[in-house]
């Protein structure tokens, strides 16, 4: 399935409140996604706000899925932004990703992806889950795929859509093996996408399937 908005299901702003995501490549797109986006601020803060009530209200041989500690945490993560080292990145980089790389002291490489299409690798997780980045020029069309698992997609600059849907900064789409998009990037300016995958992606197109090999992805 594709999940088409800007919008998650609340599982995902549940677990980023609590802590409690999958990988570290989760991490930080879910922390940038929240940086971004106003509407994915205020869920998650609404979330918060309802496990506080439910932990006040548990009794005390029931314990719930999360913890004070949990919370707390979750308050840190969602307390006002500082001007810090993603200063150094360009515009686009938002400050969770921007802390993120220097942490693990990688720099953004781009490389040709294809015509109109560059990718920049930024971390590989131990199951194979990659993060990367996408830039893609105004009116590009990226050719017809699938996934041989599932697919996050963050939009930092410009816009893109896929069928009748438009993703635009701060927007999220989630995708898994049932998806197939349609993507074209909008004519106005160029398009770059933060992704998070695992598994490689699946093409029909043979000529694509023989480049795939050179691409990693």
């Amino acid at each position: 399935m594709t999940r088409r908005g800007e919008m998650l299901d609340d599982a995902w702003y549940m677990d980023y409140a609590a802590g409690t995501l999958k990988s570290e490549g989760e991490d930080v797109l879910m922390a940038a996604h929240v940086e971004l986006s106003d509407e994915a601020r205020g869920r998650v803060e609404e979330l918060e706000k309802i496990g506080a009530a439910l932990l006040m209200m548990a009794p005390e041989n029931e314990p719930l899925p999360f913890t004070a500690d949990d919370l707390l945490a979750a308050e840190g993560a969602l307390a006002p932004l500082e001007v810090g080292d993603v200063t150094r990145h360009e515009a686009y980089v938002p400050q969770a990703l921007g802390d993120f790389l220097q942490r693990i002291h990688k720099t953004i490489r781009w490389e040709f992806l294809g015509p109109g299409l560059n990718k920049a690798m930024l971390w590989t997780g131990p199951d194979g889950e990659k993060l990367w980045l996408l830039k893609a020029q105004p009116g590009v069309a990226i050719p017809q795929h699938g996934h041989n698992g599932s697919e996050l997609t963050l939009v930092l600059k410009g816009s893109f859509w896929d069928g009748e849907q438009q993703f635009c900064p701060g927007d999220v789409e989630y995708a898994d093996e049932a998806a197939a998009h349609d993507i074209r990037i909008d004519d106005g300016g160029e398009c770059i996408c933060l992704a998070l995958t695992r598994g490689k992606l699946r093409y029909d197109n043979p000529i694509l399937k023989l480049f795939q090999v050179f691409t990693g992805l």
